[in-house]
């Protein structure tokens, strides 16, 4: 068990630069970024790269577990207030936008709440297993809110359907694993099947929603440059017209 440890450090590399990448290619698409739900997703992203930087400086270069586990408990209330921000401005009920609204605050004071609870130096799963949940639902009743309203474009084009997808399944994925944490978190075995199962399914997320920001970029290209006007009168230059004069 000893041996596979060094190699379990290259899937967390490997995480952490997939983790990076979406912002970066928003880095590198901003001025394609126009529509209010990608300025949104855009801000989650910077987010997340400054608190990616926090958690890698604080697990390999000080080692300070404390601080790291800090900087996660931060990065997931901003990145559930961001994310339910995200969905905000792409849905139009009122209904659903009031609940948003209401699940921030109650997801923020909880987050209080158990981090007051939880003993000093251990990490609670209990919020990660409420985010994975929330969003699930959310991101169900947003495809089922596309469906409903959205017959007439292609969903695939749609640099949000991409992200949903990607975030569909990091949490759906991540669900079971972040539940079953609380009790075997302290298993070795445990631990290299969730350092392999994270890995996995967090670098398919980053996949995905690296697709959504080329696809964004590519609808921005075509409409910037449509199609010009084609003479399609045939008649002047089709090659078997009768010619009627003879």
């Amino acid at each position: 068990m000893k041996k596979l440890i060094p190699i379990l450090q290259i899937p967390i590399y490997i995480t952490y630069v997939a983790e990076f990448t979406p912002f970066l290619l928003c880095l590198i698409f901003f001025k394609k970024i126009k529509f209010p739900e990608l300025k949104v997703f855009f801000l989650y992203t910077t987010v997340f790269a400054f608190f990616l930087c926090l958690s890698f400086y604080f697990k390999f270069i000080t080692s300070n577990g404390v601080l790291r586990l800090l900087a996660n408990r931060f990065f997931l209330v901003a990145e559930f207030s961001l994310l339910s921000f995200f969905y905000y401005t792409c849905l139009s009920n009122k209904r659903i936008k009031l609940i948003f609204r209401l699940s921030v605050i109650l997801f923020f004071f909880y987050s209080i709440y158990d981090y007051i609870t939880t003993k000093p130096g251990d990490f609670s799963f209990v919020p990660l297993v409420i985010e994975c949940l929330y969003f699930l639902l959310v991101i169900l009743y947003f495809f089922y809110d596309k469906i409903q309203n959205n017959s007439n474009n292609s969903i695939y084009f749609q640099p949000v359907f991409w992200i949903s997808v990607g975030f569909l399944i990091y949490f759906s994925g991540n669900f079971f694993l972040f539940l079953f944490s609380r009790s075997m978190i302290n298993n070795p075995e445990f631990r290299l099947q969730y350092t392999i199962i994270y890995s996995s399914v967090t670098i398919i997320k980053n996949i995905f929603i690296c697709t959504a920001i080329i696809v964004n970029a590519k609808n921005d290209d075509h409409k910037s440059n449509p199609i010009k006007n084609i003479n399609i009168d045939l008649d002047t230059d089709y090659p078997l017209t009768i010619n009627t004069n003879l």
